[in-house]
């Protein structure tokens, strides 16, 4: 059976700090439904991407979906965890789910509140989406990882810092045309590229 994406919400990234979890995933997924002209009683199944980790209290978050429509209750639902491709997993799962006929039409919801803790919780959490073994001591987890990488390189081919810093400027520039990006500001590459409270050193010679 062949797979097809027929309806899609998009809620915009920013601290939204009116909005609980439950709150984002319920109104993606109606809005969702919506543009796809189906409702809760024609969903076969829910998939739900979210990392979690610690940001909200809700660590069974597929349940929370299924208050987007009454339609939806009794219906399966799971949450898909796989640090920043939790999203994709849940797609691929729910494409699984079609294309082996298990169902017909599958609900995915992406969602994630990272607003209801500190700035150095989030670094933790997120620093921690990796293999602990192979982390090392904080930073560790990703970022970690990434400024490995990137000290090796600079050892063999020298320091680009500078490049680093036009990357993060030429992304943040991007930005302020996406109506849905968090950050909708060009903050040039003079301000990537110098530390800074705003822009702190967070895994050497990744800020």
């Amino acid at each position: 059976m062949g797979v097809a994406i027929v309806g899609w919400a998009h809620l915009p990234f920013g601290r939204l700090d009116g909005l609980s979890l439950e709150d984002l995933i319920t109104q993606a997924a109606r809005e969702a439904m919506a543009h796809a002209g189906v409702d809760g009683e024609a969903v076969d199944g829910v998939w739900l991407g979210n990392l979690n980790g610690g940001f909200t209290p809700d660590i069974f978050a597929s349940s929370l979906a299924l208050h987007a429509d009454p339609g939806l209750r009794w219906k399966p639902a799971v949450r898909l965890e796989n640090a920043c491709a939790s999203g994709s997993a849940a797609v691929y799962a729910a494409c699984d789910a079609v294309a082996a006929g298990r169902a017909r039409v599958a609900l995915v919801v992406g969602a994630e509140k990272m607003t209801a803790v500190s700035g150095a919780d989030v670094t933790r959490i997120l620093g921690q989406c990796a293999y602990s073994a192979e982390a090392g001591t904080p930073p560790g987890g990703f970022p970690g990882i990434f400024a490995d990488i990137a000290q090796r390189y600079f050892a063999q081919h020298g320091d680009r810092s500078d490049a680093l810093a036009r990357i993060a400027a030429k992304n943040h520039a991007n930005g302020v045309g996406n109506p849905y990006a968090h950050l909708r500001r060009d903050l040039g590459f003079e301000f990537c590229n110098t530390t800074s409270d705003k822009n702190p050193m967070i895994a050497p010679p990744r800020r």
